[in-house]
């Protein structure tokens, strides 16, 4: 949670940036009362602002410099100095807890923003707002997200930067899965990441990072790994130092964790402990000194853990709740495993304690529930241990943590033992061990040794590497020299035997050679020109296929605009209806300028992707089972745009009225050859199928008429058939 706390505030810091203090005052001397000095005094103010979140004396400062800036920005109808200095000041006021007048600021800047499409400073203003909203609060937590994703998101996207848009799905990300919708997280996660990628940034550590956290929860330990090592290696690329480290090195370690593998979580927690006392923050060191002690204890070191605990009491005393949270219940499990259950006592009612403080399904709240049932079983105390297992499980059920449910069947099993429960305490074992088993399966723990050995040689291989190409450079010389010598033997030979005639045939060698040498120079200018025009002509390819999808992106933008002055739900749902459409094309050209093939399109990728789409944009409940079966096919663009549209919409109509009243169903999709060079694609589903007075031949709706006018586009043959369900069939013929 603390973490995730400190990885929100980031994108609020880039708003406006701060140069070298001593460089903005002295280019305040200098420059003229425009709007330039309008901005540079903002800057000074953003300087201050943070300055001020170590002593707060510097607020006056940056409210100083913000009234300066909001000034001049009026005197110069500066429409965007004058929102920024109302939203500068609007975060000032809030750090300063009032609430109310900042909150006001705040709508101001927003409406200016508005009037004069600063989609960019909207987006940041939108994001301040969602900053009045606490993380730990589950209401507060859902109108937070709300207005991340469809207020903030949008404005970014409008504002055409790519990199924005990135940084505030990660962020939306983290509010996702902070919510628990781990799935939503992951998809949005992902989509943050592939822009990241396109536009060639750099600095993924945050985002790997973020996508190994969500993996570690949901108990996929591999994917948890992968991404978290990535972070590693990307923070090295850029040469990043920051206290991020430590949040990356901490997750890898609690990834191992996991795993049992206790040595490398060790190295890791060190390795994170390190980069927090580097920056000295105080909550971070007790949190991974609490996890040091208890991997100590698991490697039969209590001593040890002892001794780490109370130096983390002794030198990093805190206020901080969780802090106290953690270092408390690491006193409990350490006293715990040295059997000194009068200590232990002490550390039970302390983190009891601590755990009334915090709200009731707070995960956090797992750092009270283990370790007392623990000490209530070593000190025989049962009845409280079966009272406190039996509110654990209602905790654990209610977070959806199957990582901890797993845990407490085995308390439930030692409890039932020790009373002679063996019915209960069987089963009990039977359900740890199925949980147990699906998170830890030796499947996975060979990939992820794989992984960290590939992690670890990397740079080995590149060294060696680097000696290999040393020592094909030295031979590469010895045998040029060979050669020199080799051929300078032959020359002298050969003027001692035949000098006269080859004087001669030197000459007409001469010529010969430096006609030829010219017409090789010639042929080679000629395909250096070929291959210049060859690979211009792929760039142009891949830049018309961005810009095309970057056009149907700006057309889905407009419709989700329009669509907000529409009144009539009809007139809504065509537009809603249009936007799918548009974006059904927009992600084949997509797909295009990502792939080295710029001819054809992947079908399972697409079609994955187009599927996920429209069920994140119905919402569509648990309920309703997505089975796709798609052959590994490419198709060309003339048949992948119809074929777009035909999924589209079947798939639309599917969602829409197959299954009423939240319907339990599926719907089954599959792409495949039915002889070499025919294909059949089917869209069905197990719904209440089509009315009765529905006519195949004569389709009424504009959807319908669509999907068979694609069909014959591609001289497919359309079928819909009405059996336990609606299933449309298009056969087709192709050529690859």
């Amino acid at each position: 949670m603390i973490a995730a706390a400190v990885l929100l505030s980031h994108i609020a810091a880039a708003q406006l940036p701060v140069n070298n203090i001593d460089e903005l005052h002295a280019r305040l001397k200098e420059i003229k009362e425009d709007t330039a000095r309008a901005n540079l005094l903002l800057n000074l103010s953003v300087y201050y602002f943070f300055k001020a979140s170590t002593d707060k004396k510097y607020f006056d400062s940056a409210l100083l410099y913000e009234h300066a800036a909001e000034k001049l920005s009026k005197d110069l109808n500066y429409q965007k100095g004058i929102g920024n200095s109302y939203e500068q000041r609007s975060k000032i006021l809030h750090k300063q807890v009032k609430t109310v007048e900042a909150r006001q600021l705040a709508d101001k800047a927003i409406e200016i923003f508005k009037a004069n499409n600063l989609y960019l400073e909207l987006g940041y203003a939108y994001y301040d707002v969602s900053g009045y909203y606490s993380i730990n609060n589950t209401d507060e937590l859902t109108e937070r997200i709300r207005i991340v994703e469809e207020l903030s998101l949008p404005a970014f996207q409008k504002s055409g930067s790519e990199l924005k848009e990135a940084d505030i799905l990660k962020e939306l990300g983290d509010l996702l899965q902070l919510e628990g919708n781990y799935s939503k997280a992951l998809s949005v996660l992902h989509r943050s990441l592939e822009l990241y990628q396109d536009i060639k940034y750099p600095k993924l550590q945050g985002i790997y990072d973020l996508l190994g956290a969500v993996h570690a929860i949901t108990g996929n330990n591999e994917l948890a790994l992968k991404y978290g090592l990535l972070a590693v290696k990307s923070a090295a690329l850029v040469k990043d130092t920051s206290i991020q480290l430590a949040t990356i090195y901490n997750r890898i370690g609690a990834t191992y964790n996991a795993m049992k593998k206790y040595n490398a979580a060790y190295d890791y927690f060190q390795k994170a402990l390190y980069v927090a006392k580097k920056y000295n923050n105080t909550e971070t060191i007790d949190l991974l000194l609490s996890k040091i002690s208890r991997t100590l204890i698991v490697l039969n070191k209590p001593q040890e853990a002892l001794v780490i605990l109370k130096q983390a009491q002794q030198k990093y005393p805190s206020d901080d709740i969780y802090s106290q949270l953690y270092i408390t219940a690491s006193f409990l499990i350490t006293y715990n495993a040295l059997k000194q259950y009068s200590q232990a006592e002490k550390y039970c009612n302390q983190l009891l304690a601590i755990s009334k403080k915090l709200e009731k399904y707070e995960p956090d709240q797992s750092e009270a529930q283990y370790p007392v049932t623990e000490f209530y079983l070593a000190t025989h105390q049962y009845e409280l241990a079966r009272k406190h297992l039996a509110g654990t499980d209602s905790f654990y059920k209610k977070i959806e943590s199957p990582l901890e449910l797993y845990k407490n069947h085995l308390l439930w099993y030692k409890l039932d033992s020790i009373q002679g429960n063996y019915l209960a305490a069987i089963s009990h074992y039977q359900q740890y061990k199925a949980l147990s088993d699906s998170l830890l399966n030796e499947t996975t723990s060979k990939h992820i040794e794989q992984l960290q050995i590939e992690f670890e040689t990397e740079k080995k291989n590149q060294d060696i590497k680097l000696l290999e190409n040393e020592s094909k450079s030295q031979q590469n010389k010895l045998s040029q020299a060979n050669t020199s010598r080799n051929w300078m033997f032959g020359v002298a030979a050969l003027l001692l035997i035949i000098t006269g005639l080859l004087i001669n045939n030197s000459r007409v060698k001469q010529r010969a050679n430096k006609k030829l040498k010219q017409q090789q120079k010639e042929i080679e200018k000629k395909n250096l020109a070929l291959q210049h025009l060859v690979t211009e002509k792929e760039w142009l390819v891949k830049e018309i296929h961005h810009r095309v999808k970057n056009n149907f992106h700006t057309v889905s933008g407009l419709l989700a605009t329009q669509t907000a002055y529409l009144k009539t739900s009809e007139a809504i749902e065509a537009m809603n209806e249009s936007r799918h459409r548009v974006h059904a094309m927009s992600l084949i050209h997509q797909k295009l300028y990502q792939s080295d093939n710029l001819s054809a399109i992947n079908m399972p990728g697409y079609i994955h992707e187009l599927t996920d789409y429209l069920r994140d944009c119905f919402n569509t409940p648990k309920s309703l089972q997505f089975n796709l079966q798609i052959e590994p096919i490419a198709l060309n663009l003339s048949h992948c745009v119809p074929l777009g549209l035909i999924l589209n919409e079947a798939i639309t109509n599917a969602i829409k009225y197959a299954f009423p009243n939240n319907k339990n169903g599926s719907i089954n999709i599959v792409l495949k050859h039915t002889s070499t060079n025919k294909l059949v694609l089917s869209i069905c589903d197990d719904g209440i199928g089509l009315p009765q007075n529905f006519s195949t031949k004569n389709p009424q709706s504009m959807g319908m008429k669509l999907t068979r006018g694609l069909s014959e586009d591609i001289d497919g043959k359309f079928t819909i058939t009405s059996n336990n369900g609606t299933g449309i069939f298009i056969e087709f013929m192709y050529e690859s």
